[in-house]
């Protein structure tokens, strides 16, 4: 119920109060507000990254609850006077009223993800379906709602949310805390993928602007949540069973001939059956953020890293995309340079070419992982160099005396595995592997894996050292 609630803020906020909105003409700059929800957003997911240390403790939690609490009093407040009073707002005020509630949105979606990742995969998965699912229809009933109770229920939906995330949290025992330095050893995002969920992210963008073209209906809400409903609800055998089909690219795969469906017959088509042509193609969108999300949860969990660091860094790419979909579909309306048409078109050649891309380009481990190598000791990545660091790693293990299987553990120790991959990896238990860990700390005489990097490192270092000689 309580991650229901920000999906409910979330697309009643990118989708109706701009998108659809019989007061807002094409002629005016206001439609933009979509594009600042996202900047803020964007703005957010960046900060986290930057800033994960200080997210990640109590201090910085009480930061983010105070945004969430915030942000949606100055959206609530300057909709509430456009909507119910008929009050000319400025823009700027607009803008600025949609930036904070898209910073309020990210810091709870980060909250949010803190928590599900302290729970199995198979779980989290389920609830991220379930809370979209869930989430589509308290949207349709916020938007049911007459403006003034529709904007309070939409105001309400974040601290809300909140509330329920706190109580929960007090249930369940606190993720130790990993550090940006290490989070970044562990585990760092490829452009590839961010390319790609960016320009998937255009595609869908430029959709959700044609919808301004719609009449707000209860109908046309219903549709929408329908569409939400059905791409989370699809979406659990993938995300549930499959993982792997996440972390490799697969699902893009699936989203082809979704899209060219909803695509293909928008030109050809009269506005109402253009309307169900946007929402199969929002059916989409939810198949990628799911896709997304789940793919980030399960890296936090098996790199072992700071959700704070990678859940917001990872999903920003899709809202840049949406923000610049939405932007390139508002200008041409704007200025009447380029048809609705051109830009299905342009669309839709833009699909196929990542299509081609998704299918040329192996979307393996290796790419996903980063700076880790799935057969080797540390990639080449490393500022060390690969060869030299392996050889180092070597050394470690003849001078302290490590075991056949104390050394399979220490390779993947160095490579950044976290102790999750390492009991699937060598078919051991966690117990097992805590206890591997324990006496290979122990030999070397270290009490954490930096310490035991840094042996390795000067090892290294003398080795360079004893050649310059």
């Amino acid at each position: 119920m309580g991650f229901s609630l920000f999906w409910s803020s979330f697309y009643t906020a990118l989708i109706h109060n701009a998108a659809i909105d019989d007061t807002a003409a094409v002629e005016t700059i206001s439609p933009l507000a979509p594009v600042a929800l996202c900047a803020g957003m964007v703005v957010m997911a960046v900060a986290s990254n930057r800033w994960s240390d200080f997210l990640s403790v109590q201090k910085g939690h009480r930061f983010l609850w105070a945004l969430v609490c915030a942000s949606p009093v100055a959206h609530g407040a300057v909709s509430y006077a456009q909507f119910v009073i008929d009050l000319h707002v400025p823009v700027l005020v607009v803008f600025v009223a949609s930036f904070l509630l898209g910073i309020g949105l990210s810091a709870l979606l980060l909250l949010w993800s803190e928590l599900l990742t302290a729970f199995t995969k198979n779980f989290t998965s389920k609830v991220l379906s379930f809370s979209m699912a869930g989430g589509s229809l308290l949207y349709f009933v916020g938007n049911c709602l007459p403006d003034g109770a529709g904007i309070a229920f939409t105001c309400l939906s974040l601290p809300a949310s909140l509330a329920i995330l706190v109580v929960l949290e007090r249930e369940i025992p606190q993720a130790p805390f990993v550090s940006r330095k290490e989070s970044m050893a562990r585990h760092r995002l490829t452009k590839p993928i961010d390319a790609l969920n960016t320009l998937y992210g255009a595609v869908f963008g430029i959709a959700i602007f044609g919808l301004s073209d719609a009449e707000s209906h209860p109908w046309l809400h219903a549709g929408i949540s329908l569409a939400i409903v059905t791409g989370a609800l699809l979406m659990i055998p993938y995300l549930g069973k499959n993982t792997d089909k996440m972390m490799h690219g697969k699902v893009q795969k699936i989203l082809f001939p979704l899209l060219v469906i909803g695509l293909l017959p928008m030109p050809f088509v009269d506005p109402p059956l253009k309307t169900l042509c946007i929402l199969v193609i929002l059916v989409g969108y939810v198949w990628l953020t799911l896709a997304n999300l789940d793919s980030l949860f399960c890296l936090v969990k098996r790199f072992g890293v700071s959700p704070f660091y990678l859940t917001g860094r990872g999903f920003a790419p899709i809202i840049v995309g949406v923000a610049i979909g939405y932007a390139v579909g508002f200008l041409s309306a704007f200025t009447h340079s380029v048809g609705s048409d051109i830009l299905t078109w342009a669309s839709l050649v833009l699909v196929i070419l990542l299509s081609v891309f998704v299918t040329v380009i192996p979307f393996d481990k290796d790419q996903l992982a980063g700076e880790h190598d799935e057969e080797g000791g540390a990639t080449e990545t490393h500022e060390q160099g690969g060869g030299r660091w392996k050889k180092s790693c070597e050394t470690v293990v003849k001078r302290y005396g490590l075991s056949a299987r104390e050394t399979e553990v220490f390779y993947l120790i160095a490579k950044g595995w976290g102790s999750d991959y390492i009991q699937s990896k060598l078919y051991i238990s966690p117990h097992t592997v805590k206890a591997h860990r324990y006496s290979i700390y122990k030999k070397v005489g270290v009490s954490s894996r930096d310490e035991l990097m840094m042996v390795v490192e000067k090892i290294m270092a003398d080795k360079d050292d004893d050649s310059a000689l």
